[in-house]
């Protein structure tokens, strides 16, 4: 039977901009689609005008406009949750344990993944705060911002009207961060203790949070989920090209630097089929200039950020490229799988075998079929930059352990973020019997222990070291849970040498 209750009292909470009317359930204070800020199209988000009265907050806000079709998951892999868009997406959502002690709770601002181009707040049903909130008491908030176009056109050349157009995205999670700090305390939360952390994505925005000064004073450390920027694992786009993408689009569009105040009426339908025809979503992403200086394994740590905390994580089966179906693999004999190894790496198959055992020895050969390198080696490359500047509390972690799909598969891109959140039931696949639990307990204890102190250490775990200039020591989250240095470098940089190539496709609206 489900413990949780449903109360008729309504909590209401005053802000800087006004009352908000949520609900509770369970010992949790609820508010949907919180307004943060509002924007012109392209241009800085400007925080909300006061409002009179109390406003409901009992529905989600609008998500994101999309430029790309959306796929749903498999049933078993969890609901992928569609809403209604809009550019007016400014919004958050909060779930705050009902505070009876007066002690001001930890906070955990959600930044949700999809690159810069799509995704949004509560895009998968294990997304739900509710049971991070309830379990760890910590107030949860996940957060909708603008993308792609609409969040990363870099218009600069059509006047100085446009100087920030190409990184508006990120500065609404500026804001927004502003807002938290500004108004969280009326909720139950404490400003003074707030972890940011992200998936895809979302952990690059984390990332890019840590460069931008307006930001720093809000957040005290962050977690950056198989999201990491260092040239391989997700494009980065330059301020060069993003002009001339930007100039192909307007061109498409008959619009000049003359004629540029039309492209605040053009359609967003008729934006996307320009960008279509003359670019690709997929490539938005910020872009280095006077606002944002770069992602630090591209560039540097900014120093305003070195004594900043850090997790970087990643993912063994992050986004397999061509894997063998269940059924191939079913079928395959000793000497098969060598020799589906042979014609994916050629000459070098045996000593990426090889190396592979050495790296996983628990592990099933055919596990390499579905392994991905480019976002841990990305990781482990971020991870240093911030050692290099400093930071002395940088943490690596490698969820490599298998979950029941196709036989036994290595877990996919994001796939532990269920279990962080405690929701692994309602991704089907995750809550194994074997190992749901087991999983559950110690991601979840790991991150809500680093969201109280800044030390992931916890009693499910070995010691945790932390990263030094000499080694990459890593929290390898498998069967058994160990932490190694250097047990993958090798392997990681002949895999990313011979491995093939990932080309990620999607289909237009």
């Amino acid at each position: 039977m489900n413990p949780y209750v449903f109360e008729d009292k309504r909590p209401i909470v005053e802000t800087r901009q006004g009352k908000l009317r949520g609900v509770t359930y369970g010992n949790v204070n609820i508010f949907m689609g919180i307004p943060y800020a509002h924007a012109k199209r392209f241009q800085m988000p400007e925080e909300i005008e006061p409002w009179e009265g109390v406003k409901n907050a009992y529905q989600h806000g609008p998500i994101p406009m999309q430029a790309m079709e959306t796929k749903p998951f498999f049933y078993y892999r969890g609901l992928h949750m569609l809403e209604l868009q809009s550019e007016d997406c400014q919004n958050l959502n909060i779930w705050a344990p009902v505070c009876r002690d007066g002690k001001k709770k930890p906070v955990f601002v959600w930044i949700h993944g999809g690159g810069f181009f799509a995704g949004n707040a509560f895009e998968e049903i294990s997304f739900d705060g509710f049971r991070f909130a309830h379990d760890g008491d910590a107030v949860f908030i996940s957060i909708n911002h603008r993308l792609n176009i609409l969040g990363y056109l870099n218009l600069e050349d059509y006047g100085e009207e446009f100087r920030h157009s190409a990184n508006v995205g990120l500065f609404d999670l500026v804001v927004a961060l502003k807002w938290i700090h500004e108004n969280i305390a009326a909720f139950g939360g404490d400003p003074e203790n707030v972890t940011i952390c992200g998936h895809s994505g979302g952990g690059g925005k984390v990332q890019c949070l840590y460069q931008i000064e307006e930001a720093v004073p809000y957040f005290q450390r962050g977690i950056c989920l198989s999201g990491a920027r260092a040239g391989l694992a997700s494009p980065c786009d330059t301020r060069e090209n993003s002009r001339k993408t930007a100039k192909a689009m307007m061109d498409y569009l008959g619009i000049t630097r003359e004629n540029i105040h039309e492209v605040y009426d053009v359609p967003f339908e008729r934006l996307v089929d320009a960008c279509w025809q003359t670019a690709n979503p997929f490539s938005f992403s910020p872009i280095p200039n006077d606002d944002f200086p770069g992602f630090p394994a591209l560039t540097h740590l900014m120093p305003f950020s070195k004594d900043k905390p850090i997790i970087y994580s990643s993912t063994m089966g992050e986004l397999p490229v061509n894997p063998p179906s269940w059924e191939e693999k079913e079928a395959m004999t000793p000497q098969d799988q060598v020799e589906f190894f042979h014609k994916r790496f050629g000459e070098k198959a045996d000593r990426v075998m090889e190396l592979f055992r050495q790296s996983y020895p628990d592990h099933d050969l055919m596990d390499l079929a579905y392994l991905d390198t480019r976002y841990r080696t990305s990781a482990v490359r971020s991870a240093m930059k911030h050692v290099e500047a400093g930071c002395e509390n940088v943490y690596l972690m490698l969820c490599a352990y298998t979950v029941p799909e196709s036989g036994r598969i290595p877990i996919w891109h994001g796939g532990e973020v269920a279990y962080i959140f405690l929701n692994e039931d309602k991704v089907l696949v995750l809550n194994d019997a074997e190992n749901g639990q087991k999983y559950g307990a110690a991601l979840n204890a790991l991150v809500m222990n680093y969201v109280r102190t800044g030390n992931p250490n916890n009693e499910h775990l070995p010691e945790w070291k932390k990263v030094t200039a000499e080694d990459n020591w890593t929290m390898i989250i498998d069967r058994e849970f160990r932490c190694v240095a250097h047990h993958d470098d090798a392997l990681a940089e002949l895999h990313n040498e011979v491995g093939p190539e990932l080309k990620i496709s999607f289909k237009r609206k």
